[in-house]
This record gives structure tokens, C-alpha cells and sequence, in this order.
């Protein structure tokens, strides 16, 4: 049971992990809905803390957050310095190695806020769609909140964002608009690709969960 067990959290991660490669190298990563750009990338490591723990899911949390650094330093953008250390900021000659926090940290937490949602519910028998929703919310949301509250806290000047309060109203900003459709998304393909999850590994790995 223990060696089933472990074979399917690696077949798990690796399937995940293949996944987020996969809309790392396609558009499917990055969405456009009407006039919301939605990121995918962050929905792989929700349902890997969700179905393999936290451990597994700060795993793939860390996978997405060197892919960010790595398409940022690659794909040159007016936000690039934010995720990267080898972009320098406008008028700047050196890149900041604090944009590896930015880049790194939120991602890994996206890979563990959802196995603790997840935790909680499963000790109040709340059933599994509306838990794995709920977690994929929040996974969303941490993604963002963690994100843009670095970028205003670190790189605020280098953004325009001149004092606090002008970084939490950007961030509220961006959650009502494309952070909460974003969220939405989230959690309807957390629920479906858990539940796919959930039904291949019954019938794989008998009785390991």
C-alpha cells in the first residue's frame, strides 16, 4: 500500500509538472477572455497541495515560480524586472535580486494555502466539489495578493506607486477585475481536473487514499 502510494504521488507530480510546461509553452497558460487576461499557470500546483499535500504542492509551486522568472527574463516585458534579477529597472543599470522573492515566494505559497483549506474542510465533512472549489479560490488569491503586494512593497517606486495606500488600492483593483474572474476559473478547473484525479487514481491505485 505504502510503495502504491508513493508511486502515485510521482506519477501525480509528474503529470502535474508536465501539465504546467505545457501551458507554460502554449497560449492555453495565458488566457484572454473578452478584455481579462487570465494566467492557468497556478491551477497545477493548486490541485498537486490539494491531492499531495503541501510538500508536493510547494514543489510545484516552486516549478511555476522559476518558469515566471525564466519567461520574464527571456520575454522582455515593461513588468520583466519585477520577476527577474537579470532585467534592471527603467533607469536602473543592475537588476534587483529581490524580484526572485516576487517571482518565487507567492507561487510556492500557492502550493500550500489550498492543502490547508482542504484540511479544515475535511474535518467539517464539507463535501469534495465545494471544498476543492473553495481551495482553488483561495490558491487564486494567493497568487495574486501575494504577487502585486511584493511588487507594490518592493518595487512601488519603480511602478509608480508612491505610498501604501496606493499599493492596496491597485491590488483591490485588480482583484475586482481580472483577479476575481481569474479566481472563478480557478476553482471550475480545480473542481473538474481534481475529480478526474480522484476517478483515475481509484481505479489505479486501489484503496492508497
Amino acid at each position: 500500500m505504502k510503495n502504491n502510494l508513493r508511486t502515485k504521488k510521482l506519477v501525480y507530480t509528474s503529470i502535474l509538472l508536465a501539465i504546467q510546461f505545457l501551458l507554460y509553452a502554449t497560449p492555453l497558460g495565458f488566457l484572454q477572455i473578452g478584455p481579462f487576461a487570465i494566467t492557468t499557470m497556478h491551477i497545477p500546483v493548486i490541485v498537486g497541495s490539494i491531492l499531495l499535500g503541501y510538500k508536493r504542492g510547494a514543489f510545484l509551486g516552486l516549478a511555476f515560480g522559476l518558469l515566471s522568472l525564466y519567461r520574464a527574463t527571456i520575454v522582455i516585458s515593461p513588468t520583466s524586472f519585477v520577476f527577474s534579477p537579470f532585467v534592471p529597472a527603467p533607469g536602473s543599470e543592475q537588476g534587483n535580486l529581490l524580484a526572485i522573492v516576487v517571482a518565487i515566494l507567492p507561487r510556492i505559497l500557492v502550493g500550500v494555502t489550498p492543502a490547508l483549506v482542504l484540511a479544515l474542510f475535511s474535518r467539517k465533512n464539507i463535501s469534495h466539489n465545494i471544498s476543492y472549489g473553495i481551495a482553488g479560490l483561495i490558491g487564486s488569491l494567493t497568487n495574486t495578493v501575494l504577487v502585486l503586494g511584493l511588487m507594490g512593497l518592493i518595487f512601488g517606486h519603480d511602478l509608480g506607486y508612491q505610498s501604501l495606500t496606493a499599493v492596496l488600492a491597485m491590488i483591490g483593483a485588480v482583484i475586482t477585475s481580472n483577479g476575481l474572474v481569474e479566481m472563478i476559473v480557478a476553482a471550475l478547473v480545480t473542481i473538474s481536473l481534481a475529480n478526474v484525479f480522484d476517478i483515475v487514481g481509484k481505479r489505479l491505485f486501489h484503496s492508497t487514499r
